[in-house]
């Protein structure tokens, strides 16, 4: 059975909304960041699998449809370390806890928007 994997666009836009930062809560870590040819960058995040993108993988679940694991819902920012240790040791991870990480990162992410916005006075976003 293939891997449901995310979309390009589902991945970075999960990347986004997590400001470009691993989701782990005691990690955060920037994960993109400029190459040395002033035309790339380079990326130590991933999209990662909330819930398992194959049979066998990690917290998988097999109510949900492809469709489903390919949601960006199903999908969590983190950077290459946090996103091995957590599929390595998955009973350390629930999806719950997972999906609470997820809330959190974006939530940070759009408190320092906030911030960035006041210290700019600027009137809205």
């Amino acid at each position: 059975m293939p891997r449901d994997e995310f979309l390009k666009s589902i991945r970075m836009t999960v990347a986004i909304r997590a400001g470009f930062r691993c989701s782990r809560p005691d990690c955060g870590v920037i994960t993109c960041g400029p190459h040395s040819d002033p035309e790339r960058w380079l990326n130590l995040g991933e999209a990662a699998h909330i819930t398992a993108a194959s049979p066998g993988g990690p917290r998988y679940d097999d109510s949900l449809t492809s469709d489903q694991r390919r949601d960006i819902s199903n999908a969590i920012w983190l950077c290459s370390t946090c996103a091995t240790l957590v599929d390595a040791d998955e009973s350390r991870h629930s999806v719950a806890e997972l999906r609470d990480w997820k809330v959190a990162a974006e939530t940070n992410a759009r408190v320092a928007l906030e911030m960035n916005r006041q210290s700019l006075g600027a009137s809205t976003l």
